[in-house]
């Protein structure tokens, strides 16, 4: 990608970049388990609370799992995490899922800033930059009272560096290289702080080719490459702080197609390249993501932050603007989908603290304004591809959260009303329309901490989410997506009622926690494929079902001795049925339903040696199983049963470092995913339905037929610190 900087392959070929707490001691080491997760402080619900406190389920993904750990994008951070999963097309392209909920239900911030990139599609994954981000919070259920409706399913909120202390100057070099698709990753990290003059600077850039797997070989159409610059300037004082951050994002992103010789099985391009049919073994290590068809995915956004103590409380003032831009690029040069989606985000509150009397309390009001503009149409011989109108959205809600702390009690409780406006254009077939939805959610909840580290957690919360637009207007061919969709302008809004129940034991040897949801949605709206067909492609029509339920269990259990340091086991465990009543056998179940899954991990650490060159040395061992998934929407083979596997991963780190001053001089970590190299199809691969033989595209019937997930990949990380102590 000529766009942004790469250093040469020299360094490992790359590596990634963003140490602050392995390797500067001047921040506060984070837990890479849930060992001291148990008094982790936690700000996306409104007010400062910790995880045994907060009746909503919470999980935190700290800065040293995400160093320790191996991803292509900011999505599998936190893909792991009990009740979160991933739909794909492609390593690149990654989109979250919470308690069997995604996209329009899932609200996706960086440092609090929503990203509103086209939420709504499955063929181009978030624009955030993994290597921006530091450590993340995941809350699973509509309780998010302060975010608005898009929050129905959860919150994820990716959460940048944290600023340097008073008088230093930190940074570092990060190179990362993956074996399987050639991933090569830099990224270079700066911060300071001057008297509260801060600033932070994030550079990196990313690229790899055609992953591979034992099943298809190398995969055509998954290459993609990405670069991103964010800079952040602001002030930290006693009066509180004012920051401003600056971001911009390009990416280019294949989408693999699954066209294949009808004879041979190999693949072929979506058009000839010159005199050739098919791509040969230079086109799949090609790091040029242009040739297949493919999508220039641009984000640019500013976020100005501001906090004002007041007395027992403070008033804090958010307001941004964010630019998307989208080209499906299906031959050649020439964008057939061509639109920009801007975005003002706001956002007023005040928070009141009163620990004398236990109670905390966050009222404001928030919301966003956006307006979308197509593009001009492409010159012939390329024809239009319009998916959705011009349109503009205005959304306002006001809140109230109250937490209450009466010794090993609390309370919290909130109400939210949001009035959603939409106003679409008439043009090139579209019709002009305008409505308005309204409605209220709220939430009361407790946890009890009771004896020898045991608590309890209930929580009962009501959710609204409007329509989104692409439910309402959709008329046109998603070629990402490989579907012709309809939007229904008549949907009504989706009401929701969900219980979560917890029980939790946090000791010196063992920490767990089980959590039970039950989630009914009235309105339920989800894309029904029809038998219609249009330019050969399935037409898929929104529809609203009376009722949806979702329910499950999410788990973690994990062993840390207290006399055996050197010794971790940690798992994590996910069930989730989904229910739709009163349909047919092959209608009652909400498509794209994650199957029941666990991950298990066993980490031996050595004993750091008083003048070591070496500290912080690991070695782990990790299983992942996923159970068969045939609680399908099979109608018309909308989905396809999917089989169970089970893959291995391994993985090693350590710290270099200075014998006399101790101080950090490089960190390395090595990971080996899917080490057994097995062939397989995650049900949320939603590739595998990529089928095109000789051009003519076909229903999949079985999993074989379609394009597998990414075989065995070793990867390699590098971090140099550098800066003041």
């Amino acid at each position: 990608m000529q766009k942004i900087f790469f250093v040469s392959a020299g360094l490992l070929a790359g590596l990634y970049v963003n140490a602050q707490s392995v390797d500067h001691p001047a921040h506060p080491a984070t837990p890479d388990s849930v060992r001291v997760l148990k008094e982790v402080i936690i700000t996306s619900l409104g007010n400062v609370t910790t995880i045994r406190r907060t009746p909503v389920p919470v999980s935190v993904v700290t800065h040293d799992m995400i160093l320790q750990g191996a991803s292509n994008t900011a999505i599998d951070l936190v893909a792991n995490q009990p009740g979160v999963s991933e739909t794909t097309e492609g390593v690149g392209t990654t989109k979250p899922q919470i308690n069997g909920l995604g996209f329009n239900r899932v609200l996706v911030l960086t440092d609090g800033l929503p990203q509103e990139d086209f939420q709504w599609g499955d063929d181009h994954g978030i624009l955030i930059d993994p290597y921006a981000v530091y450590d993340a919070e995941v809350i699973r259920g509509p309780a998010s009272l302060q975010y608005g409706a898009s929050a129905e399913a959860g919150v994820i909120n990716f959460k940048t560096n944290p600023f340097v202390p008073n008088g230093t100057f930190q940074g570092s070099w990060l190179s990362e290289y993956h074996a399987n698709n050639g991933y090569i990753g830099n990224s270079l990290h700066l911060g300071g702080n001057n008297n509260g003059f801060i600033y932070d600077l994030h550079a990196s850039g990313e690229l790899a080719h055609s992953y591979w797997n034992p099943k298809d070989g190398y995969v055509w159409g998954s290459a993609w490459n990405q670069g991103n610059g964010r800079l952040t300037l602001g002030l930290n004082k006693s009066w509180g702080y004012s920051r401003l951050t600056l971001s911009a994002l390009a990416r280019r992103i294949q989408v693999p197609s699954g066209n294949r010789d009808s004879a041979t099985g190999k693949f072929l391009f979506d058009n000839p390249v010159g005199e050739k049919l098919a791509p040969t073994l230079s086109n799949f290590l090609s790091y040029n993501a242009t040739i297949a068809s493919d999508k220039i995915l641009d984000e640019y956004q500013a976020w100005w932050q501001n906090s004002f103590n007041v007395n027992k409380g403070s008033i804090g003032f958010d307001i941004g603007f964010t630019s998307s831009v989208h080209h499906d690029i299906d031959s050649g040069s020439v964008g057939a989908n061509n639109m920009v989606v801007y975005d003002i985000p706001y956002s007023l509150k005040y928070q009141l603290v009163d620990m004398p009397k236990g109670l905390k309390l966050t009222t404001g009001v928030n919301g966003i304004y956006e307006f979308e503009h197509n593009l001009p149409p492409p010159p012939a011989p390329y024809s239009p591809d319009y998916e959705i109108p011009n349109y503009r959205n205005f959304e306002i809600g006001g809140f109230a959260i109250v937490e209450k702390n009466i010794k090993a009690l609390t309370l919290s409780g909130g109400l939210r009303y949001d009035i959603t406006n939409f106003i679409g254009d008439g043009m090139y077939g579209f019709v002009p329309f305008s409505n308005t939805y309204s409605g209220w959610s709220g939430s009361i909840g407790a946890s009890y901490q009771l004896p020898h580290g045991q608590y309890v957690k209930l929580n009962i919360a009501k959710s609204f989410r409007a329509p989104a637009i692409n439910e309402l207007t959709s008329n046109g061919l998603n070629i990402g997506s490989n579907a012709y969709q309809l939007g229904n302008i008549n949907l009504k809004p989706e009401q929701g009622y969900q219980i979560d129940a917890a029980y939790g034991y946090g000791g010196t040897d063992i920490s767990l926690e089980l959590d039970g949801f039950y989630n009914h949605i009235g309105h339920f709206i989800f894309a029904d494929r029809t038998d219609s067909s249009s330019q050969g492609y399935p037409v898929y029509e929104y529809v609203s079902s009376n009722t949806a339920i979702l329910t499950g269990l999410t788990a973690y259990f994990n062993v840390h001795p207290a006399g055996a340091k050197w010794l971790e086991w940690d798992n994590r465990f996910s069930y989730i049925y989904s229910w739709l009543p009163h349909a047919t056998d092959s209608t009652n179940h909400i498509p794209w339903t994650p199957a029941p899954h666990l991950h298990s991990e066993l980490k031996f650490r050595l004993n750091d040696k008083s003048g070591s060159a070496w500290s912080g040395t690991y070695f782990k061992i990790g299983l992942a199983h996923y159970w068969q998934q045939n609680d399908i929407y099979s109608a018309l083979y909308t989905e396809i049963p999917a089989a169970a596997y089970t893959f291995v991963d391994a993985g090693f780190g350590t710290r270099f470092v200075n014998r006399r001053s101790g101080r950090v001089l490089c960190s390395f970590f090595l990971n080996c995913t899917n080490l057994t190299n097995i062939a397989y199809a995650d049900h949320l691969n939603l590739a595998q339905y990529f089928y095109s033989k000789n051009g003519n595209l076909v229903t999949v019937t079985n999993q074989r037929q379609g394009v597998f997930n990414m075989g065995r990949d070793f990867t390699f990380k590098v971090i140099f610190p550098f800066g003041s102590k």
